[in-house]
C-alpha cells in the first residue's frame, strides 16, 4: 500500500497526536484510581500496579523495539503499536477485576513503546533539515503537555461518565490514528541493521529492573527486599549492557557515542527537565484536591496554565535555538525552571494567580530547555537508527521522571511523617493518619473536634513536604542549567556535532528505495 503524501504540517499533527496518546494514557488513568477502587475493589498495591504496569514495560522495551522499527520498518511497527494500544485499553474499559486491568495496561505499554519512539523518528525524516528543529520543537512540547491535557480529559469525562470512559477514549482515538499512519506514514527501514539480541535482552532486563526499583522505592520502602532485588537486577543489567555493547563488532547502541559533548548534554537536560517535571506531576494534583479541597476536573483546570507556558516556548523554540545555540537556550530554560519551581514553593497555598504565574513560568522554561535538548539527542546518534535515537531520548525521560517521582514520594513521606501531629488521637487513627494525607482528611471526620485539628495538621504536614519535594526539584534544574552551560557545545561546535549522526563505520548503510523524501 502506497501512502499518500500529505503536508508536513498535517503529519505533524498526527505524529503528536499518537504521542499525546501514549504520554496521556498514565496521567488520565491516575486520575480515576479512587472510582476504579470503588468499582473494582482493588487495593492500594494493586492500583499502584495499574499505573505501574505501563510505564513498566513501556520503558523497558524502548530501545530494542526502537531499533526493530528501524530494522524492519517504522510505519508497521508504528500502526501495530497504535492498534496494540488502543486494543488494550477499550478492553480495559470493561476489566472486571484489578488483575485484569493490571494485565491489560502492560500490553498497552507495549503498544505504546512502539509507538512514541517512531513518531518522532517519522517527523525528522520527513522534515528537511531547515525546518526540523520546528517539527522537533513542537513535539517536545507535546510531550511535556500531553501529561497535563490527560489529566484535563480524565476530569471531564469523569464528571460526566464512569472510569472506563477514559480508556474508551483513548482506545477509540488510537485505532483512528493507527488507520491514519497507515495511509499517510512513509515506509522507511534498513535491513542492513544487525539485530542485537544480548543486547536487547540485556536492555529489557536492566531498564526494567531500574524502573521497577524505582517505582516500588516510595510504595514498599527503599530497603525492602523487592526494591533491592529489583535495583541491583537494573544495576547489573545495565552495566552489563554497557560492557556487550562495548565488546560486540555491530552494537545496537555504540555508548561511545555518549563521549560527545552534545549527546551527553542533550541527556542530562531531558533525564532532569523530566525528572523535575513528573515529580511535579505526581505531587500537584494531590496539593490541589487534598488541600485546597478542589475535585479533579478542578484541579486540572488549575494545572492549564503550564500548558499556556509551553505553548509559545515550543513554537518561538527553532527561532530561539538558530539565533542563541544549545548551550545558551538549554541552560536558559533550565534557569527558568528552577526559578518556577522556588516560586511554587514559596507561593505554598497562598493565591491561585501566583500559582498559576508560576506555572506559566514553568512552562516557559520548559519549552525552551526541552527543544536543545532533544535536538542534541537525535543529531549525536547515527542517522540510520532514526527510531533507536527516539528511544535514547524516550528512556532517558522515563527513567528521569521514574527517579523523580521516587523521590518526590519519598521526600514528600519524610516531611509529612515528620511534622503530623497525631498527639492524644487514638492509636489506630493515628496509624491511619500517617498512611497518607487523604487518609487523614478521612480519618478525621469520624473523629468530632480532634478531628478538624488533624485535617489541619495534615494539610499543613503534606503542604511542607510539597515545598521540600519542589525545592529539591529545583536544585535538580538548577544543576541542569550548570551542566548545559559548561558541557552543552556553543553554536560553532553544533554544526560538527551533527556530523555524528552518521552510521556505525564499516556498516553498509541501506534505507529501503521506498522512503520517501521530505514532503512538500
Amino acid at each position: 500500500m502506497n501512502p499518500r503524501r500529505p503536508s508536513l504540517l498535517a503529519l505533524l499533527v498526527l505524529m503528536c497526536t499518537a504521542l499525546a496518546l501514549v504520554i496521556g494514557a498514565n496521567s488520565s488513568l491516575s486520575v480515576a484510581l479512587p472510582d476504579v477502587a470503588a468499582d473494582l475493589g482493588a487495593s492500594q498495591t494493586e492500583l499502584s500496579y495499574v499505573v505501574n504496569a505501563y510505564a513498566l514495560v513501556f520503558a523497558a522495551l524502548l530501545l530494542p523495539v526502537g531499533l526493530a522499527a528501524d530494522r524492519y520498518g517504522r510505519r508497521p511497527f508504528l500502526v501495530a503499536g497504535l492498534l496494540l494500544f488502543g486494543g488494550a485499553s477499550l478492553a480495559s474499559a470493561f476489566a472486571p477485576d484489578p488483575t485484569t486491568l493490571i494485565l491489560l495496561r502492560g500490553l498497552a505499554g507495549v503498544g505504546a513503546a512502539a509507538v512514541m519512539p517512531a513518531t518522532l523518528s517519522v517527523l525528522v525524516d520527513a522534515y528537511p533539515p531547515e525546518r526540523r528543529a520546528f517539527a522537533v520543537s513542537i513535539w517536545a512540547g507535546v510531550s511535556g503537555a500531553g501529561a497535563m491535557l490527560g489529566v484535563l480529559l480524565s476530569g471531564l469525562l469523569l464528571e460526566l461518565f464512569w472510569w472506563g470512559s477514559v480508556q474508551l477514549a483513548y482506545g477509540v482515538a488510537a485505532v483512528a490514528v493507527a488507520a491514519a499512519a497507515a495511509r499517510v506514514v512513509a515506509p522507511s527501514r534498513n535491513p542492513a541493521l544487525a539485530v542485537d539480541l544480548r543486547g536487547g535482552l540485556l536492555a529489557l532486563v536492566g531498564l526494567s529492573g531500574l524502573v521497577l526499583g524505582l517505582l516500588e522505592g516510595p510504595e514498599r520502602g527503599w530497603t525492602a527486599p523487592v526494591t533491592l532485588a529489583a535495583l541491583a537486577l537494573g544495576a547489573s543489567g545495565l552495566a552489563a549492557f554497557v560492557g556487550h555493547e562495548l565488546e560486540t563488532a555491530q552494537p545496537m547502541l555504540d555508548v561511545r557515542l555518549f563521549r560527545s559533548r552534545g549527546l551527553s548534554a542533550g541527556s542530562a537536560l531531558v533525564f532532569l527537565q523530566f525528572f523535575a517535571a513528573f515529580g511535579f506531576f505526581f505531587l500537584a494534583p494531590q496539593f490541589l484536591q487534598f488541600v485546597q479541597g478542589h475535585d479533579a476536573l478542578g484541579a486540572a483546570l488549575r494545572l492549564l496554565p503550564l500548558v499556556g507556558g509551553i505553548a509559545p516556548a515550543s513554537i518561538l523554540g527553532p527561532r530561539l535555538l538558530e539565533r542563541f545555540g544549545s548551550r545558551v537556550l538549554g541552560s536558559a530554560g533550565m534557569a527558568v525552571m528552577a526559578g518556577a519551581f522556588v516560586l511554587l514553593a514559596v507561593v505554598g497555598d497562598g493565591p491561585f494567580w501566583q500559582f498559576a504565574a508560576a506555572l506559566a513560568l514553568l512552562g516557559l522554561g520548559f519549552g525552551t530547555a526541552i527543544t536543545p535538548g532533544t535536538q542534541l539527542i537525535i543529531d549525536g546518534l547515527p542517522a540510520d537508527r532514526r527510531t533507536l535515537s527516539a528511544a535514547v531520548n524516550d528512556v532517558t525521560r522515563e527513567v528521569g521522571g521514574a527517579l523523580g517521582g521516587a523521590v518526590a514520594a519519598s521526600v514528600l513521606v519524610a516531611v509529612y511523617g515528620r511534622d503530623l501531629v497525631t498527639t492524644g488521637l487514638p492509636p489506630e487513627a493515628a496509624e491511619q493518619a500517617e498512611e497518607g494525607v487523604a487518609a487523614a482528611v478521612g480519618i478525621a471526620a469520624q473523629l468530632g473536634p480532634q478531628g478538624a485539628a488533624l485535617a489541619a495538621s495534615a494539610r499543613e504536614a503534606f503542604t511542607a513536604g510539597y515545598q521540600t519535594a519542589v525545592l529539591a526539584a529545583a536544585a535538580a534544574l538548577a544543576l541542569g542549567a550548570v551542566v548545559a552551560a559548561v558541557v552543552a557545545p556553543g553554536r560553532r561546535d553544533e554544526a560538527a556535532a551533527r556530523e555524528l549522526a552518521e552510521p556505525y563505520p564499516d556498516e553498509p548503510r541501506r534505507v529501503a528505495a521506498e522512503s520517501a523524501p521530505a514532503l512538500g
